[in-house]
């Protein structure tokens, strides 16, 4: 049996892994189900379930009623309900702990531990606490690398079009008018005569924003060119050149 001392070691070193991007929700559930000794619910901000582990056969939630890893609205304000950790609540024969992973004043999510028959005591309220900031990290992490990913986008765009020539700009323009959507299909011939362009220049718009991995287009031969939209930033950035 560890002792308190030797649950905090190996929380700060779980806290080290979560500081270094190797640990994922799966692994931070299951390591605070290891060392605090209950299930353990990693919830988003969203109601979304991030990831679980749970000792007992029947856990706290109904887990097969989710949608789409969904928590119901009920159950959402439940524990959105609480703004700071409440322990030791008592729900379906479960003494439960709600912490709310917090960073910078904003909630990223709530991790809810829960044990069948058996109160939370203080030491481990105090792991729960740290489970919290571990949580945060990982959130903090992945927010950061969805902008990081949007903000490469959005540049590998923007250089795409840096790059053609003023004809071909405005035949870009013409194309995704056509198109309005992600995907669609052309004949460039008769947008070449609709707004006076050669073909030539279509053809070559096309190839460089293919290149450079904002579309997918593929020539069906007589029916045309069927064009996919790979970055979602195409219309945003057209609409400001």
């Amino acid at each position: 049996m560890q002792t308190l001392l030797e649950k905090t070691r190996v929380m700060h070193q779980l806290l080290q892994k979560a500081a270094g991007n190797v640990l994922d929700f799966e692994n931070v559930a299951n390591e605070l189900r290891s060392i605090i000794g209950c299930n353990v619910y990693i919830v988003g901000k969203k109601g979304d379930l991030l990831s679980y582990t749970e000792i007992d056969v029947d856990g706290l939630f109904n887990l097969e009623e989710l949608d789409d890893k969904q928590f119901s609205e009920a159950c959402q304000q439940w524990i959105f309900g609480y703004t700071q950790t409440e322990v030791n609540i008592q729900r379906d024969n479960f003494y439960v702990i709600l912490a709310p992973v917090i960073s910078s004043g904003e909630r990223l999510g709530t991790i809810v531990y829960a044990r069948k028959g058996q109160a939370f005591k203080p030491g481990e309220v105090i792991l729960a606490e740290y489970g919290a900031s571990v949580a945060g990290m990982q959130i903090m992490r992945i927010q950061n690398q969805k902008l990081e990913s949007e903000a490469r986008k959005k540049s590998v765009v923007q250089l795409a079009l840096e790059v053609l020539s003023y004809s071909e700009l405005e035949a870009v323009k013409y194309i995704f008018n056509e198109i309005e959507g992600s995907e669609g299909f052309l004949v460039a011939s008769k947008l070449a005569e609709k707004y006076k362009l050669t073909r030539s220049v279509i053809v070559n718009a096309l190839r460089k924003l293919e290149s450079a991995g904002v579309i997918d287009a593929r020539s069906l031969g007589m029916k045309g060119t069927y064009i996919k939209i790979l970055n979602d930033y195409l219309y945003e950035e057209l609409a400001q050149v």
